[in-house]
This record gives C-alpha cells, structure tokens and sequence, in this order.
C-alpha cells in the first residue's frame, strides 16, 4: 500500500476512555480522510521545518506514563500532558510522544505525516 499523505493530532470521544492518535488523509474530508493509528502502521512525521521527526513502525507501549484513576486504585491507564491515552509509541516518553499529536495545546498547526496502514 502506498503512503497516504497528511496531517497527525488527537481524537477524542465520550467513551472511548482518552486520547487516540489519528491521521487526516489530505484531499478528503470528515470521515472519509480519518485514520486511526494503530499497531502495526509506519509511520513518518516532519516538523514545520520539514526535518523527519519520527519515522517507524508503530509499536503500542500500554504501561509507560501508566496512573490509577483517582476514584477507583484498582483501575487506571496511560497518561500524558494531563490527558488519559491509550498508549505511547516504544520508546518514547509519554509527554514527547504526545506532544507530536496535542499541537493546539500550544496555538501550533497540525504536524505533516505519511501514513502506510498495516495490512
């Protein structure tokens, strides 16, 4: 499958229980342009300058940056900038890793990506 072209952030929904990592596919809109970012994905991310940022295959870490929530000790999940996740790349620090995704936390455009699904 080829590179899809376009942009990375966060998606957030009630009940999805935090933050996932997604890609909008340039030249479409809505539903059409969404991906997911899931396990197994390559994926290569640039900053404003156009230097490679991150480029590899998507490896899931669901314990890094690991908190119980605070009503119920026995459950919990990851965090990072003060947001619940899913999970943190391998390799990567929680809070870095987000702030590849979480731009408009900091008034920044989203960050230019390719995107190769897993098949």
């Amino acid at each position: 499958m080829n590179a899809l072209k376009g942009i990375i952030d966060m998606w957030f929904e009630t009940g999805q229980e935090g933050v996932c990592w997604v890609f909008y596919e340039d030249g479409k809109t809505g539903w059409d342009a969404f991906k997911m970012i899931e396990k197994g994905d390559r994926l290569k991310v640039c900053d404003e300058s156009g230097k490679v940022v991150f480029d590899g295959e998507i490896i899931p870490d669901y314990k890094k940056g690991w908190k119980r929530h605070y009503r119920n000790a026995k459950h919990g999940q990851p965090t990072a900038l003060g947001f619940w996740i899913h999970w943190t790349q391998k390799g990567w620090k929680p809070d870095d890793w987000a702030r590849l995704f979480l731009r408009e936390l900091e008034d920044e455009k989203p960050l230019r990506a390719e995107l190769t699904k897993h098949e």
